[in-house]
């Protein structure tokens, strides 16, 4: 808090020195006029109290102006430490100090952002630390089951069934590093073009076992000139999540088809399936961490959605689940 000892501060020290270097010309000048004609001495010395009183009243409105203008900006700094982002809308005229105090207020607005940020982060990071540690307990305590059940007459499915779970294990770490990424915002954004119907193809691969176990059909609706820019890597993990979900959902010998489109501001891939419809109590809950639905299986783990999405929104995009009247439909939009 500032106090008014004009003279002891350097913001208005000079404004005093001023004032009386001001009353010391008028004082000068009038006393040169009175010594040069000896005549009129009470009138000029009425004029030089009146003069000198309006600099001294001017030179004080000036230094409390400022001073209270310094003021206001050290209670703007002070009520920032204690979470108070918000300052008096009087103070914001035309002049600079206006000009300060908004800068001032965005700057604020912005550290106190950046700390719920980090409080986030902070929060976001105990519960992924805790759900992995849940995720890995699983298996981690089947392959020690089956390591104390193996024995020289069960070395074949032994053998087999900890090669299952350790797969399990890669896979589901490998899920967790980049649910983390995702999470911290920390995933790559250097990007490539690319054409659609290849990048559809190469995730499609690794899923081909699982359509030829169901039989299903693919209607392919894919326009070969059409291309895209993005991280390939990270989109084709999101698209292979993409289409697990719905190759899973999707009733044994069905068709599942796959279109992509284009507007003037984005690219849109479909993926539509003809299972049962999602119940309404999930949808909004699909892009959780961990969550299982109503209709999931017991291996699911409940975050490819939710990495599915982090992924399309670190690439300038939304990803959307609707119940159509032909199924569920997957809608994945990048934007231009």
């Amino acid at each position: 808090m500032f106090k008014n000892h004009y003279l002891r501060q350097p913001e208005t020290r000079s404004i005093v020195w001023l004032a009386i270097c001001l009353v010391m010309i008028v004082g000068a000048g009038l006393f040169t006029s009175w010594w040069a004609s000896f005549q009129n001495g009470w009138l000029l010395l009425g004029l030089f109290i009146l003069v000198a009183a309006l600099i001294t009243v001017a030179s004080w409105r000036w230094m409390r102006e400022i001073t209270q203008r310094l003021t206001a900006i050290d209670d703007q700094l002070r009520a920032a430490r204690t979470g108070h982002t918000d300052y008096q809308m009087s103070l914001n005229d035309e002049g600079l100090f206006s000009s300060l105090h908004n800068e001032l207020y965005h700057y604020v607005r912005q550290t106190e952002a950046m700390r719920e940020d980090l409080d986030r982060d902070r929060q976001q990071l105990t519960v992924a630390i805790t759900d992995i540690a849940h995720q890995l307990r699983t298996p981690i305590a089947t392959i020690d089951n089956l390591t104390e059940l193996l024995a020289p007459d069960n070395v074949t499915t032994s053998r087999a069934e900890l090669l299952q779970q350790n797969q399990r294990l890669a896979k589901l770490v490998e899920q967790l590093i980049l649910m983390a990424k995702v999470d911290t915002h920390t995933l790559s954004q250097a990007r490539e073009q690319m054409s659609v119907d290849q990048l559809l193809h190469q995730s499609l691969n690794y899923l081909l076992p699982l359509i030829a176990d169901a039989e299903l059909r693919l209607d392919w609706q894919i326009p070969a000139a059409m291309e895209i820019s993005v991280n390939v890597r990270l989109m084709q993990e999101a698209i292979i999540n993409i289409l697990k979900n719905t190759v899973e959902h999707a009733p044994t010998h069905s068709t599942v088809t796959i279109s992509a489109s284009a507007t003037p501001i984005s690219t849109v891939i479909s993926v539509t399936n003809h299972g049962e419809p999602i119940p309404e109590s999930d949808l909004p809950h699909l892009f959780e961490r961990f969550y299982r639905g109503s209709q999931s299986s017991q291996n699911n783990l409940g975050i490819g959605l939710a990495i599915a999405e982090g992924i399309a929104k670190a690439g300038d995009g939304r990803l959307s689940v609707n119940n159509v009247a032909a199924g569920v439909e997957y809608r994945l939009e990048l934007f231009k």
